[in-house]
């Protein structure tokens, strides 16, 4: 079983929405349901915070459900725990390095970690776009990118099970 913690800074929409839409497609996949399993989790995260409005709304759009989730803190027992850690960008690395120094082998970009890097990638283009405080356009962007992304990542994860 791989376990996979995707980390953003409030655990209220980019990593609840990594999440849900990585369990979904674990779930789809053949070759790996039931070798795969995610959570989320914030650097800043206020405990026990629903996700937000409308991080709920854009994954209804897309069949799924945000109403159990509930913010956690990122921490070093909880970094302990999974095999990958997926910062949303370089900040949110940086974050978690930290929080969980002793963990930092397991840490990696979310965007770099799709496109096959390890490790921290500095450059901005390696962050997911931040839509809290912002509409519902910037959300649905947010999830879309996250999609992708989540593609890459089972076509990476098929080769490292199999």
């Amino acid at each position: 079983m791989i376990r996979v913690l995707f980390v953003c800074t409030g655990n209220t929409c980019r990593s609840p929405m990594a999440e849900e839409l990585m369990d979904d497609a674990v779930g789809r996949s053949t070759s790996l349901a039931g070798k795969v399993k995610s959570r989320s989790a914030g650097t800043f995260a206020c405990e026990g915070a629903e996700a937000t409005d409308e991080a709920k709304q854009v994954m209804e759009e897309y069949g799924l459900n945000l109403d159990k989730h509930r913010a956690r803190q990122f921490s070093n027992e909880i970094a302990e725990k999974y095999d990958l850690l997926l910062a949303m960008g370089p900040i949110v690395f940086e974050q978690m390095e930290v929080i969980a120094p002793e963990y930092t082998h397991k840490m990696h970009t979310m965007l770099g970690y799709a496109e096959g890097l390890d490790g921290e990638q500095t450059d901005e283009k390696y962050t997911v776009m931040d839509p809290f405080d912002k509409g519902m356009d910037e959300y649905r962007a947010c999830a879309q990118q996250l999609s992708e992304a989540i593609e890459k990542m089972l076509k990476r994860l098929e080769i490292n099970i199999n």
